[in-house]
């Protein structure tokens, strides 16, 4: 490793312009691959959308603290198997595991497949490895589209710096979901899957979450409670960082909805009913949002602006209960 060489996969990548950057990365490589799907799809079908996971202190590590094996059938269902590669930080060992990553993910390259690498930006995100260069990855990320790219971009274009192989923004765990030949997918079972995935994260039933955490429709409520107490004793940031991500999936869950009502008609009217819950969700955090902007999530110490918040957080924790009600619904019906 480290002899000054260089290949790229020769492809255009729209950058992955979505707080919620795993979905926004994938969907630019499935995209790249010919797969004809956006960032509701793959949030839904992975089950992304659906996860709300929040940190009683509103740590912003809420969005992307699960176990990620959990989208790996749902990814695989949207037309290319997907294969998460994955260890955990370890003292003494964190650059022995950098490198065996960065041989991994040379090896997709080389065969002509971006991955999605964690930390492979300059923040804690998902970001396409499209390439490397001696000891760099070559990546897109969120920060392509800050500098007002908001089209495809060839490898021959470099908005973003090349990446240190061992100088990743990933706490906890090393990542990389690569992707590899088309699968075959049946329609109407991979929507079952999805619903059901659906409904287990929503009620706090699936093994991806950590027990320090508080997840699916109850975790709403978490947050709420941590808004109102003393300030000192949650992160500004997470919690504005939190509405942004939040608000964009539960959009995303609501979109994926409304399609499954449109492939399931026997299903529809309660799919239907769980589109409206979670898009209304989306629009309550979107007002969350709003009372304290990002980054700095200033105005916790306005006792209306928490009271307004805490009481949308608190029906989104109800929209999100009818939304996983309504989804079981359409299951008995599919």
């Amino acid at each position: 490793m480290g002899n000054g060489d260089r290949k790229v996969v020769d492809v255009k990548l729209m950058a992955p312009g979505t707080w919620a950057s795993y979905v926004g990365a994938v969907t630019s490589v499935l995209n790249s691959r010919k797969m004809k799907c956006d960032n509701a799809d793959v949030a839904g079908m992975s089950g992304y959308a659906f996860v709300v996971n929040i940190n009683p202190t509103l740590c912003p590590s809420g969005p992307t603290a699960f176990d990620w094996e959990m989208l790996e059938e749902g990814t695989t269902a949207l037309g290319l198997e997907a294969r998460l590669f994955s260890a955990p930080r370890q003292e003494g060992e964190d650059e022995r595991l950098a490198a065996e990553l960065f041989e991994k993910v040379k090896s997709e390259i080389d065969e002509g497949r971006c991955c999605v690498v964690w930390g492979a930006t300059c923040s804690p995100e998902f970001a396409i490895v499209y390439g490397y260069e001696d000891r760099n990855y070559l990546v897109r990320s969120f920060r392509t589209c800050r500098g007002g790219c908001a089209r495809p971009v060839g490898p021959s274009e470099a908005p973003e710096g090349p990446v240190p192989f061992d100088k990743l923004e990933s706490p906890g765990c090393f990542g990389v979901m690569a992707f590899g030949d088309a699968t075959k997918t049946d329609r109407s079972r991979a929507d079952r899957c999805a619903a059901t995935r659906a409904v287990r994260l929503l009620r706090d039933r699936h093994p991806c979450y950590d027990p320090d955490y508080r997840h699916g429709a109850q975790a709403f409520r978490a947050w709420a409670g941590a808004l109102e107490r003393a300030r000192a004793e949650v992160n500004p940031f997470g919690s504005a960082y939190s509405a942004q991500v939040y608000c964009e999936l539960q959009g995303f869950a609501g979109d994926f909805c409304r399609r499954l009502a449109g492939r399931n008609r026997s299903a529809s009217d309660q799919f239907g009913k769980a589109a409206t819950a979670l898009g209304r969700s989306g629009r309550n955090l979107a007002e969350v949002g709003g009372l304290f902007p990002f980054p700095e999530g200033a105005g916790l110490d306005d006792v209306v602006k928490v009271q307004r918040a805490a009481a949308l957080l608190r029906e989104c924790a109800e929209l999100n209960a009818e939304a996983a009600s309504a989804l079981e619904m359409a299951l008995g019906l599919m």
